[in-house]
């Protein structure tokens, strides 16, 4: 009996330490054809795609109708002058001891031109023009009118220091130009012979330039300058006294501009 106990008791022993101390985990078993997947996080499910619709063809453009070209409007033409106010100037000229010869009609295109120009080199017997002059008729005795009824009474009171008038400086006659010499608009006055301007009054002790004042300025000088911007109206139709304008700083522009009812443009 003793025998066998020990016997039992050396087995027991001997299949305790032939056993690992973690004996191996059973390993999964493989899901049958019958069973659902373990469950795990949902998956997305898939964007069908989307049907591309052909695209609708675009619609013909029509063409628009070019935009009528509209024709410049025809140059002024060169105004006719009547032969006996002509020759009435010329001759209220030479009364005055003007010196000044005949030209032929000027026609340079575009309404520029003078249908009897003059050239003038004196106003009068006693005042030069320089350099000479070429305009109308009517624009150079509307000057040598306004030298001898204006200009030169005015300086023996304004400017008594400069002794007599001698020679009145032009800056520009006609010439064949837009208005402030710009590219494009209205034709200038000077292209139709009617504009003279003003650029300084030489005396026998020196050159008096057009020159801008204002009204803050009081010596007899600028008294002077404001003498000839306002009384030039009464000889023409148009006056831009120095300062007028930006393209009128260092003369005064005269024309005899003709407008409806005898309006006068005076600056």
């Amino acid at each position: 009996m003793l025998r066998l106990l020990l016997l039992a008791a050396a087995l027991a022993a001997a299949t305790a330490m032939a056993a690992p101390d973690n004996p191996p985990l059973p390993l999964p078993k493989p899901p049958q054809a019958d069973q659902a997947p373990a469950a795990g996080p949902p998956l997305p499910a898939e964007k069908p795609e989307e049907r591309q619709e052909p695209a609708a063809p675009e619609p013909e453009k029509k063409e628009e109708p070019a935009a009528p070209t509209v024709p410049a409007p025809p140059p002024p033409p060169i105004e006719t002058e009547d032969q006996a106010t002509f020759d009435a100037c010329t001759a209220e000229l030479k009364e005055l001891g003007a010196a000044f010869k005949l030209l032929p009609r000027i026609d340079d295109g575009e309404g520029c031109g003078i249908d009897k120009p003059i050239a003038m080199t004196r106003l009068s017997a006693d005042v030069a023009i320089e350099p000479e002059a070429t305009a109308r008729c009517e624009t150079l005795l509307q000057l040598a009118r306004m030298t001898r009824d204006l200009i030169a009474p005015a300086a023996r009171l304004g400017l008594p220091d400069m002794g007599r008038l001698e020679v009145v400086h032009q800056a520009s006659g006609y010439v064949c130009r837009k208005r402030n010499s710009a590219d494009t608009g209205k034709i200038s006055e000077h292209a139709r012979g009617n504009a003279i301007d003003i650029a300084g009054l030489e005396f026998e002790k020196g050159l008096v330039p057009m020159k801008i004042v204002g009204q803050e300025d009081s010596d007899l000088a600028a008294a002077f300058q404001r003498a000839l911007n306002a009384a030039a109206c009464l000889y023409f139709t148009t006056v831009l006294s120095p300062g007028s304008d930006g393209t009128h700083e260092d003369h005064m522009h005269l024309d005899v501009m003709k407008r409806t009812g005898g309006y006068r443009y005076c600056r």
